[in-house]
């Protein structure tokens, strides 16, 4: 109940709060969550109101995944990279940029 309350508030209060007619009280369902509060902590075996939900949300997520692998026999490996450097300049000496 207490989690209903803290995700979905506007709902709670538009189904269960019982101030709706006096909105100056500023209650936002505080009245009838404090209520079931007081009674669960007095009675354990009181069950919580039935609730007709009108609409269900349902997530899906779809995932799917790509296994690429490729086998190099030369080197007996699943992946293998082979590093090449198409810059001939690559033995120069690098220097970092100047501001002035």
């Amino acid at each position: 109940m207490y989690s209903w309350y803290i995700v979905d508030l506007d709902s709670f209060v538009e189904r269960l709060c019982e101030n709706k007619d006096k909105p100056t009280l500023n209650c936002d369902g505080k009245c009838y969550l404090s209520k079931m509060i007081a009674e669960g902590s007095s009675d354990k075996d009181a069950s919580l109101p039935l609730i007709n939900w009108e609409e269900q949300i349902y997530y899906l997520e779809e995932i799917s995944f790509a296994i690429l692998t490729t086998v190099d026999q030369e080197h007996n490996c699943f992946f293998f990279y082979q590093y090449t450097i198409t810059d001939s300049n690559i033995d120069g000496i690098f220097h970092p940029p100047r501001f002035s």
